[in-house]
């Protein structure tokens, strides 16, 4: 018998809370520690889809990268989707349960499953989170390619090998490169930190448009593949879960990408 509590455990030894960043709202968001689990469905994000798809196929738990309550809540108007979404969780008994920044530090998490994908060797951190935050371990990851390629090459690259409707770069399309810096999720406010490291290139998401100027300036190339190349915990967290559990764990098969593209 697995429980809710058992794959809390699991999941803080895969990525331990104290590695969170600042207030990040990581854990148990909704659920019972002894509430008995047989399937569990991993997602990014926790909309109302994919909690309608975690009740149509028998799902106890929903483990998530995004937290469900990043934004604290006042009430539950099930009017609204978020409402509607929580009432759904209770009605059905669904757990759920978040790694977000601490995934993001740990080591075999997120930034790591990026780099090992891109088949990145000699990998370091991209920067330590003792410089900002009380935690010895980093955020981002560094790594050499194993050839050297162009900015243009390897947004096309990155944008095969994960999946993506599209990828944009800021710099030179034919600049080679050779050593890259990636960091999953919003790295806005890492941009002038890869650009003083060793890396030629920055992989990330949600640049914004005046801190791309600000990469121009700094005359260091930088490529949004967006947010959802975190998607890449999906699997990740699966394959580490079924090594510690004989229960089903299940992908979420909701693109929770908000964005269209043409």
């Amino acid at each position: 018998m697995v429980t809710v509590g058992d794959i809390v455990k699991s999941m803080e030894r895969i990525a331990p809370p104290e590695l969170k960043l600042g207030k990040d709202p990581i854990g148990l968001h909704i659920g019972d520690e002894m509430q008995v689990v047989t399937k569990v469905m991993v997602t990014l994000d926790v909309l109302e889809t994919v909690v309608d798809e975690a009740i149509a196929k028998g799902v106890n738990m929903i483990i998530a990268h995004h937290p469900l309550l990043y934004v604290p809540i006042k009430n539950i108007d099930t009017s609204t989707s978020r409402g509607r979404l929580i009432a759904k969780l209770l009605k059905h008994d669904i757990a759920v349960f978040a790694a977000h920044t601490n995934l993001d530090v740990a080591e075999g998490g997120v930034n790591d499953m990026l780099a090992q994908s891109l088949e990145l060797q000699s990998i370091t951190y991209l920067e330590k989170t003792t410089e900002r935050y009380q935690v010895d371990y980093g955020i981002g990851r560094i790594g050499e390619l194993a050839e050297v390629t162009t900015v243009s090459a390897l947004s096309e690259q990155v944008k095969k090998l994960w999946d993506l409707p599209g990828v944009r770069f800021i710099g030179p399309a034919d600049r080679e490169i050779k050593t890259v810096a990636i960091l999953g999720g919003d790295g806005n406010n890492y941009i002038r930190t890869a650009a003083l490291s060793k890396a030629d290139v920055l992989i990330t998401g949600d640049i914004y448009y005046h801190l791309g100027h600000d990469a121009m300036e700094l005359d260091f190339p930088v490529i949004d593949a967006g947010h959802t190349i975190e998607k890449i915990m999906i699997n990740g967290l699966i394959t580490l879960l079924q090594e510690q559990h004989s229960i089903s764990f299940i992908a979420s098969q909701v693109d929770t990408n908000p964005f269209n593209y043409r």
